[in-house]
């Protein structure tokens, strides 16, 4: 079909219609859509028409309704004197700020005559989709200007990354959203950053919550979680399961990329005893030695139910992971909760006396929240610091 045909069409399509009415535009413009939309491809309910009379109610026009907000194209339609230098900016100026591809049709009146016809069409810059839409649209309507603007979405009023993080959350798009922001290489950039911001945040949410006096082991279990990158990099994971033996389930069972188990053991951080004064020395206190005893049951009996173990979970369950030598942490404690008669002793003699006890043992390591939490924290300050060079 030609231009020509496509031109009458567009005037046949808005012939009668009262624009002064104050009716639905998908009753007053219900032709015009389903032909822009018979244009371009696109369904007709995701175009949206409304007449725009003067360039201060072109962002209520275009951003009042649901329908016009969800629009994937809005047609601006400009009656004939209207179309002015006043509202090309106002088009510009809403199509940045809400990343919206909007077309300006405006009416021409020759004589008795009638006529319609595209002449400017504005898309987001990287909108390729959108662009290609205005370029077919201008091969079957006629020559017009097509203009990208650099979207501001973000400058909007009460619109914000966190509101479209929230927005997509559980939605059946995020995959795609992501997938698109992440191709580019500021958008890759962008979203380490935010990932890097998010754990920083949770990190010192940990730290205040391990310092608290009162603070149990369930309630640091429950905030921790998933967050298996606490504990470094060479974890990708948390098992599916944190039974594997006959008598006994795991606090954190991390999967490592190696394809082997390693067991987390989670202790209160409030222990006063943590260590304690022998000889005048210090060693660890009761609290260590029992958790680390119940960690050595926990990797004995996996050693000696491995064999049964890994044809179970293989076959039974289809969950690859090898158990060989599996190893062990023990999280317990935090200096600042630890007192004795004589006084607080410092920071660096609870670390000596702690990795002295660790120097000792086999496959299995003794740290507190403190020590956990502060490396994680210095690996997200070089996580941050590759991002942003």
């Amino acid at each position: 079909m030609t231009v020509e045909d496509n031109l009458a069409k567009l005037a046949e399509a808005l012939q009668g219609v009262n624009h002064s009415a104050t009716i639905n535009s998908k009753y007053k413009y219900g032709r015009l859509m389903t032909l822009i939309g018979q244009l371009t491809g696109f369904p007709s309910e995701t175009i949206y028409a409304s007449q725009v009379s003067k360039p201060d109610n072109l962002d209520v026009r275009f951003g009042q309704s649901k329908d016009a907000r969800r629009a994937a194209i809005s047609v601006a339609v400009i009656l004939d004197g209207k179309f002015s230098n006043a509202v090309i900016a106002a088009a510009q100026r809403f199509s940045e700020e809400y990343g919206r591809t909007l077309v300006l049709l405006v009416q021409k009146h020759d004589g008795e005559n009638e006529s319609w016809r595209p002449r400017l069409g504005l898309a987001s810059t990287g909108d390729g989709k959108s662009l290609k839409v205005l370029q077919e649209l201008r091969e079957q309507l006629g020559d017009f200007e097509i203009r990208e603007t650099q979207a501001q979405l973000f400058n909007v009023v009460g619109f914000s990354p966190d509101a479209i993080g929230r927005a997509l959350e559980g939605d059946a798009s995020l995959p795609v959203v992501l997938s698109a922001v992440t191709e580019t290489h500021r958008g890759l950039s962008e979203v380490e950053s935010a990932v890097v911001r998010r754990r920083r945040e949770a990190v010192e949410q940990l730290q205040v919550l391990a310092a608290t006096p009162g603070t149990t082991e369930t309630d640091l279990q429950r905030a921790i979680g998933d967050k298996y990158w606490l504990f470094g990099g060479r974890y990708v994971g948390i098992a599916p399961r944190r039974k594997f033996t006959f008598l006994d389930e795991y606090d954190i069972p991390l999967l490592c990329a190696d394809g082997s188990l390693h067991i987390v053991e989670l202790k209160g951080p409030c222990i006063p005893g943590l260590v304690k004064e022998h000889r005048r020395h210090y060693i660890v206190g009761k609290d260590v030695h029992e958790a680390v005893a119940q960690t050595v049951n926990y990797l004995r009996a996996l050693d000696d139910q491995r064999a049964s173990l890994q044809v179970e979970l293989s076959e039974e369950l289809d969950f690859e992971v090898d158990l060989r030598r599996v190893r062990s942490s023990v999280v317990i404690g935090h200096p600042t909760h630890v007192q004795l008669i004589h006084g607080a002793p410092s920071r660096l003699q609870i670390d000596q006396a702690i990795r002295s006890y660790n120097s000792h043992l086999s496959r299995i390591e003794v740290l507190t929240y403190k020590d956990l939490l502060d490396a994680a924290e210095r690996t997200l300050v070089f996580e941050e610091e590759l991002t942003e060079g």
